[in-house]
């Protein structure tokens, strides 16, 4: 019980009781492969990009390289109400200064589960933990709204708010994908035969010895690609693999992050690649990140699109249902880019 307890107060009640020093089930050892701090990431601007315009010529053809050499970009201009990101950073800090009491009636480490609260990754099946609590929510097929918490009163309203807008968002990503693929803009919607989309809103609090720990794993993004929302108070967090080295992503204000995912490497056919990432924790300062996981239906069978197929470049994957994948992602340690291989050929 007492075990069961620890683990849903998570890395927050050690925080709020002001321990000193890493338990040891949070230590582990040190990545060998360096942090470097070299050029940002691109920033791809989507304004006026709905119609045919240079604008959108050129937008397409920035995601097509940044997709192909990083795996990573930023978008600003894509007409997310900034009033919307803010109200929903801010809910996410106030969930968590909720009452346990109030919390805790939302763990679970059900990962079938529409909403829920939960910590590290699976924390009862590791070994060595991370930094990190969270909530997850399920925009589409979505949570019954009587899922969701009552407190803060807000909560409701702001985050189906922002799951609406930002399905809309991801849609249009899509598309521009898709033309950055070279082919038509609904190809890759059709191959996801329905759309999963869900949110986790990471939280990091400070923590006594941030480099003896990490809070989230290096990993690849097992869904189609993830759009995120960075905390912009806090400078350091999100680290990418890039030429073998870790390259932190600086918050852009009013920007997000993209990421590509193992179901659109798998559906271009290798063409795009899914990086690996993590997150780090600092002493100072709780730090927020809110991801928008968007991907096809669960029942939807993912190979590479024929289209993208030839004598010159047979099919890199064999085909799986989606659902089946999250399945193994979910019951297993975060692991690089293992899952993955699992499907390659």
């Amino acid at each position: 019980m007492a075990a069961v307890a620890s683990r849903i107060a998570g890395v927050k009640g050690l925080a709020d009781a002001g321990i000193a020093m890493v338990p040891g089930e949070y230590r582990r050892d040190s990545d060998p492969r360096q942090c470097v701090e070299i050029e940002e990431i691109p920033v791809i601007d989507l304004s006026d990009v709905e119609k045919c315009s240079p604008a959108r010529i050129l937008a397409i053809d920035s995601i097509r390289s940044a997709s192909r050499d990083w795996g990573f970009f930023q978008i600003i201009g894509h007409g997310f109400p900034e009033q919307l990101m803010a109200n929903m950073m801010e809910l996410v800090h106030d969930f968590f200064r909720l009452p346990i009491e109030d919390r805790s009636v939302y763990y679970s480490e059900d990962s079938s589960s529409k909403f829920r609260m939960g910590t590290s990754f699976i924390p009862s099946k590791e070994t060595r933990r991370m930094w990190q609590d969270y909530l997850h929510q399920a925009c589409y097929p979505p949570c019954e709204i009587a899922q969701l918490p009552t407190k803060p009163p807000s909560y409701v309203k702001i985050s189906t708010a922002y799951a609406e807008a930002m399905n809309r968002l991801a849609k249009r990503v899509l598309g521009l994908f898709s033309e950055s693929l070279g082919l038509e803009s609904g190809a890759l919607e059709e191959a996801f035969g329905g759309e999963r989309h869900a949110m986790r809103m990471n939280y990091y609090p400070p923590c006594p010895e941030p480099e003896l720990t990490i809070g989230l794993d290096a990993h690849a993004d097992p869904n189609g690609f993830t759009i995120l929302q960075q905390d912009t108070r806090v400078k350091d967090g999100l680290q990418i693999l890039h030429c073998g080295a870790w390259v932190p992503i600086k918050p852009l204000p009013g920007a997000f992050v993209v990421n590509i995912g193992d179901q659109l490497q798998i559906l271009s056919n290798d063409a795009y690649k899914s990086v690996e990432h993590r997150a780090v924790v600092n002493s100072e300062r709780t730090r927020v990140s809110i991801a928008s996981f968007y991907g096809p239906a669960e029942d939807s069978h993912i190979a590479p699109l024929a289209q993208l197929v030839a004598d010159e470049a047979p099919a890199c994957f064999k085909e799986s249902v989606y659902g089946n994948y999250l399945q193994s992602f979910y019951a297993s340690k975060l692991d690089g880019k293992a899952a993955i291989e699992t499907v390659r050929y």
